[in-house]
């Protein structure tokens, strides 16, 4: 029988003394960061033994507008608190040390967690992009800046909770959550990192080429555990390990994102050798693209990108998954004549620098076409 992760922690009701922790639950407790929980679980300067609820505690009808605003996935993330704190096996599990850390002068947002499990280890959890503007503004300085404010933020944060608890950690989480928690354990020293038993990185992105080497990874390589789905974009970009588990989901193209897409059976992710053709096909050409842009016109196309973009129509993207399919037609067309008079009132050369870079792309998206003969693509 297929489930989704609300499925799965319904169904499995075996505690972690008896099923140990897995990727699956990773994937549950990285969602359960995208939970506004700042009005209840106090920061890391407040310490631990205090300041944290369980899931089950955490349950209060009267916090849920708080804990559910501005998010994509409201209802099922309401559905996710529902089920976790109903469940045998992740009821008592104790959050604490809550931060958030939304900056849009730094173009930073950052949340984390720590979830305090019934085996004595903590699985801390970093929120992947939100739905804001700013939050997709810090994904895309990734192909140009190292670090953006919040991998120093995380590295930070890992710090923090590494000198108030003793016991062994893991870390994870979803789309640039997963990022997060991968750059914070390669940046810990090395008696930090012998505490780490896994890294949990779902569909998240990867790093600037060169910023790290294999030298850098080995001591860590077979704690980390990266998934994808197999039409994966997010998660392949600025991918260049090689070493990820494809995953099967529900959806199509880039919403295979969605977490709560992804297919479960028998307590487990669905396997897959490879990729899609076309998911193959833009990976290749958007890594093929970005060598060939330096530093600099990275740095400039991303800007300019951004301040076509940057609308207040779209200064955060939940407001359309409460509007009806009429009212969405309308939002997206006003955000398309914003967008187009953004374009219309730059100077020439940033028009021309956009236009170039645009059809480098093209020519790079040509050249990867499969011939003919090609019947699919295969993971080297």
């Amino acid at each position: 029988m297929s489930e989704s992760i609300i499925d799965y922690v319904k169904q499995e009701l075996r505690t972690f003394s008896t099923h140990p922790f897995h990727d699956v639950d990773s994937l549950v407790l990285s969602q359960f960061s995208y939970i506004h929980l700042g009005n209840m679980v106090a920061p890391p300067c407040a310490g631990i033994s205090v300041h944290s609820y369980t899931i089950a505690q955490l349950y209060r009808a009267e916090c849920f507008d708080y804990y559910f605003s501005d998010q994509i996935d409201a209802q099922r993330n309401q559905e996710l608190l529902c089920a976790c704190a109903a469940s045998p096996r992740f009821r008592d599990i104790r959050i604490t040390c809550y931060l958030e850390d939304f900056d849009p002068v730094m173009e930073k947002q950052f949340c984390a967690m720590t979830f305090l499990l019934p085996d004595g280890r903590a699985y801390i959890a970093f929120r992947g992009t939100d739905c804001t503007l700013i939050g997709w503004k810090e994904d895309f300085n990734m192909a140009y800046l190292a670090p953006v404010p919040s991998q120093e933020n995380a590295l930070q944060y890992v710090r923090q909770i590494a000198d108030l608890l003793d016991g062994r950690l893991l870390l994870g989480g979803h789309s640039k959550g997963g990022n997060l928690a991968l750059y914070a354990a390669l940046c810990s020293p090395p008696a930090l990192q012998s505490r780490i038993d896994a890294i949990y990185s779902h569909d998240g992105p990867g790093f600037r080429e060169q910023l790290f080497s294999s030298a850098d990874y080995a001591p860590l390589q077979a704690r980390i555990f990266k998934t994808v789905p197999q039409a994966s974009l997010v998660g392949m970009l600025l991918e260049h390990t090689g070493h990820y588990k494809i995953i099967e989901s529900e959806n199509n193209g880039i919403l295979q994102h969605n977490p709560y897409s992804w297919i479960i059976r028998d307590g487990h992710f669905i396997v897959h050798d490879t990729l899609t053709n076309t998911a193959e096909f833009l990976n290749r050409t958007l890594s093929d693209w970005l060598e060939n842009l330096d530093h600099n016109k990275r740095e400039e196309f991303i800007e300019a990108l951004y301040s076509v973009i940057n609308t207040p129509e779209l200064s955060s993207f939940s407001v359309m998954t409460e509007q009806s399919p009429r009212e969405r037609a309308e939002y997206a067309e006003s955000i398309l004549e914003q967008v187009s008079k953004n374009i219309r009132s730059m100077d020439s050369s940033t028009r021309q620098m956009l236009k170039k870079t645009v059809r480098m792309f093209m020519r790079t998206a040509v050249k990867n076409l499969p011939t003919p003969e090609t019947h699919s693509f295969h993971i080297k």
